[in-house]
């Protein structure tokens, strides 16, 4: 009986330590594609490295009736092969370039309520990335 327990506890850790690292989510150019707050990102081609690094949240909380829709603003660091930040805006910058990516702010979730306070890594930024020609 002892050998079975050992033997199962033997397997078990094996099994749960043989897939330890994190691995990056890898997205395709020309599509709608959903990131979280302070994750790097990467292209399938590996051309194009990100993370989202702030959201900036004014928008009019959805129970509440407002004068001014309000904006969010997405902040990006960028690594390729000329890295930098840009910001995107949901009130006069939705779209932005870098490099020679383009990059279109689709959406950003969850939607303030009055009531609640959102964090950071709460945040969902939905993204259309797409490669510039030369």
């Amino acid at each position: 009986m002892t050998k079975l327990i050992f033997t199962i506890i033997f397997i078990t850790y094996i099994l749960t330590s043989c897939n330890s690292e994190d691995t990056q989510e890898t997205f395709q150019f020309g599509f709608d594609n959903e990131f979280g707050f302070g994750e790097l990102n990467k292209s399938e081609d590996n051309l194009l490295k990100f993370s989202i690094t702030g959201v900036y949240d004014s928008r009019c909380p959805i129970d509440v009736l407002c004068l001014w829709e309000g904006k969010v603003d997405v902040e990006i660091a960028v690594e390729s092969w000329q890295s930098g930040s840009i910001i995107l805006s949901s009130y006069n910058n939705k779209i932005d370039t870098i490099s020679n990516f383009s990059f279109q702010l689709i959406d950003v979730t969850p939607y303030p309520i009055s009531t609640q306070t959102i964090k950071l890594e709460d945040y969902d930024v939905v993204l259309k990335i797409t490669e510039l020609e030369n």
